[in-house]
């Protein structure tokens, strides 16, 4: 069966994908996924205790860039390891800027989010080399579903002016928090999956940079979700 991602960072390197001899490897995309990973970790350790600059307009240039770098990045396979590093940068300035705005107000929350991230990315891994849950085209139309679903209810809430209201929309705001971070979480499963028809299909070994930054773009929405939920819940208990 074949199966479609709805990941499109990853569909846009499907429409044109090439075998060659020289095929992606597992650890050919951990290897980029890891180099990449340590690009935003380094910038946003330079904005958090070297530089710690916060500036709206920095914090929105580099969102803007970094969404720019991701689609770029999946339309040309030689483009690809340039934007893909421009991506991780750009997002060590978000995540530092915004790490920054966090630890201030509730200390020790980055390292919360970031070892929370890696577990769920181990606990994510385990289960799906199990197969414990099957990645078919019926869970990637739940999915693609069910980030519309969260997208809908967060721009009502941000339309309605409910957030930080009363104590319900306050529970419906953690409400879509939560859920936000399992469908973070659950996306991690449709990037393995397509990293593994990748690998089967004999592509080139090109395209594991365009798999690194599919995946890439999934830790970095999983750990601002992961951040957020853990900032609700130290207002919360303060």
């Amino acid at each position: 069966m074949r199966f479609r991602s709805s990941n499109p960072i990853l569909r846009n390197a499907e429409r044109n994908i090439m075998t060659s001899d020289n095929a992606v490897t597992y650890s050919n995309v951990a290897f980029k996924t890891i180099f990449l990973v340590a690009i935003t970790g380094f910038v946003a350790y330079l904005m958090y205790f070297q530089l710690q600059i916060f500036s709206l307009g920095y914090l929105i240039g580099a969102m803007i860039v970094g969404f720019i770098s991701a689609i770029v990045g999946t339309r040309s396979v030689s483009l690809a390891p340039y934007f893909a590093v421009l991506y991780a940068a750009c997002e060590g300035i978000v995540l530092g800027m915004i790490t920054i705005m966090l630890e201030v107000s509730y200390p020790g929350i980055a390292f919360t989010a970031i070892s929370t991230t890696l577990i769920v990315l181990f606990i994510m891994m385990l289960l799906y080399s199990t197969n414990i849950i099957k990645v078919n085209q019926k869970f990637a139309s739940f999915m693609v579903v069910a980030l519309i679903s969260i997208i809908v209810m967060s721009v009502f809430m941000l339309l309605t002016g409910l957030i930080g209201g009363s104590s319900v929309s306050s529970g419906l705001y953690l409400g879509i928090a939560v859920l936000s971070t399992i469908i973070a979480a659950l996306y991690l499963f449709m990037d393995f999956e397509n990293i593994k028809r990748c690998v089967e299909m004999g592509a080139d070994t090109k395209y594991g940079w365009i798999l690194s930054l599919g995946l890439m773009v999934t830790l970095v929405w999983l750990y601002v979700e992961i951040l957020r939920l853990l900032a609700i819940f130290a207002r919360r208990n303060n």
